[in-house]
């Protein structure tokens, strides 16, 4: 059972991250700053620097 639990924990948490990235992306296409983004989705501003590299 706990190993039920905490598959679940992981993939809610694995999702969440998925989320915060693609907010992130979208934050980006909008024109916010670096700062703003990393604020707005908690994210670690070097994160967000590595998605602006990818795009």
């Amino acid at each position: 059972m706990r190993d039920i639990y905490a598959t679940r924990k992981f993939d809610e948490k694995k999702g969440m991250e998925k989320e915060k990235l693609a907010t992130a992306r979208r934050l980006l296409s909008m024109g916010l700053s670096d700062e703003q983004v990393s604020t707005a989705t908690e994210l670690p501003l070097e994160e967000i620097q590595k998605l602006k590299e990818q795009a």
